[in-house]
């Protein structure tokens, strides 16, 4: 595949307009190239949504199995802050501006095309890899969890995800995330008279108050060597409409990054149950409910898929150069990882944000074969979104690498 053809297919997934929700657009499109090659896949649509799909596909056969992954969707745009459209590649140097540049088509492309070309070149893969592109990574993870409940996943031997990480850092382990919304209702009245009323901003203040101690005790000695400790915010509350009348509804909204050792299960139970407390002991009810709900995964980091992919991409990380900035802050993150970092090295560590594969490993949260290793930079889901041209190009042959030599 030449080159303008390699960068067509970035600039036509970047003009698809795949905000989480619409993804079968993406689908097709993927199918259809991978249609063309001969290549055998399959797209599944999504249940009980519509324009929404995975996609599958299969090179090789018998084992090992390595499943290659990357998402279609991207989050929203707000193109008023944009120096550009977003839909439509904006190359400035060697920088590609638009929405998902970064998070994940560049990946996703890079993995679909290393595929066609292997398969052009008719050559041979060592047992099997199996693509699947998936809906919805950004909100709930719905188009992972349905591979992973349909058995895609059974006999997976390792996991790659081409989500962004850089030449220089890949990632195997990552924690979990809730989401707790809460809803207090009370009683309106005058600001004259609160006695006739039930303040539900008073009443989600005072059950904040218990849920943060309650954190706190949980997770003060719990820690993790690789992902550090629970991280717990309170990061929306809305209440009330008027100065002088006692609110009458509140809501609050809360950020949980988890660690195997306070699981997701444990902290949803203990937060209903001090939910449950307050609520027999005051006026007024206050509503837990749960959004986002992901679990921590922690890969293993000697897996043969760790050294096959630091083999693959060692030559292309020892030509890039590093500023003095950029090697200082790298030897920084090393250091906080009990680590040493030298120029040409490929730093593997555990992150705070999540992938699909926490849908993914369910069953195998941790000690998996699971690495995180793609093209992007450090603007993932903000304004003016850009990846490196050459960086993008490297990863198509990196994964063509990796993908010939994993099943050796």
């Amino acid at each position: 595949m030449e080159k303008e053809q390699r960068m067509q297919i970035l600039s036509d997934l970047v003009e698809l307009h795949s905000v989480n929700g619409d993804e079968l657009p993406v689908a097709n499109y993927l199918k259809k190239l991978l249609d063309n090659a001969g290549i055998k896949n399959e797209i599944l649509p999504l249940k009980g949504a519509t324009n929404r799909a995975n996609l599958v596909a299969e090179v090789g056969s018998g084992k090992p199995v390595l499943v290659i992954s990357g998402h279609m969707d991207t989050v929203d745009v707000n193109e008023d802050k944009w120096n550009s459209d977003p839909f439509k590649i904006s190359k400035k140097g060697d920088l590609l501006y638009g929405r998902g540049t970064t998070d994940m088509k560049a990946g996703l492309a890079a993995m679909v095309i290393a595929l066609i070309e292997l398969k052009e070149k008719q050559v041979e893969i060592p047992g099997t890899i199996h693509l699947l592109a998936t809906a919805g990574e950004e909100v709930g993870q719905p188009g992972a969890e349905q591979l992973q409940q349909a058995g895609y996943l059974d006999d997976a031997d390792a996991l790659l995800i081409g989500e962004p990480s850089g030449y220089n850092r890949s990632v195997y382990a990552s924690k979990g995330e809730i989401n707790i919304n809460l809803l207090a209702k009370g009683k309106t009245a005058h600001s004259s008279m609160p006695f006739l009323g039930i303040n539900a901003v008073e009443n989600m203040l005072e059950l904040l108050n218990q849920i943060k101690q309650r954190m706190h005790e949980l997770s003060e000695d719990k820690h993790n060597e690789v992902l550090g400790d629970t991280v717990f915010n309170i990061d929306v509350i809305h209440g009330g409409n008027q100065v002088n009348a006692i609110p009458g509804t509140a809501n609050a909204e809360l950020n949980i990054r988890t660690i195997p050792e306070l699981t997701n299960e444990t902290i949803i139970a203990e937060l209903q149950s001090v939910v449950e407390q307050y609520n027999a002991d005051h006026q007024g009810q206050i509503e837990m409910s749960v959004g986002m709900n992901i679990v921590p995964i922690v890969g293993d980091p000697n897996a043969k898929l760790v050294q096959v992919v630091h083999a693959a991409a060692k030559s292309y990380v020892q030509q890039q150069k590093q500023s003095a900035a950029e090697l200082e802050a790298m030897q920084q993150e090393a250091s906080l990882l009990g680590q040493t970092y030298e120029p040409g090295m490929i730093l593997n560590e555990g992150v705070s944000g999540g992938t699909d594969a926490s849908k993914f490993l369910i069953n195998n949260q941790t000690g998996f074969a699971y690495l995180v290793y793609g093209p992007g930079s450090n603007t993932p889901h903000q304004d003016n979104e850009y990846v490196s041209e050459q960086m993008y190009l490297d990863f198509i042959e990196i994964y063509k690498q990796i993908f010939q030599n994993y099943g050796k």
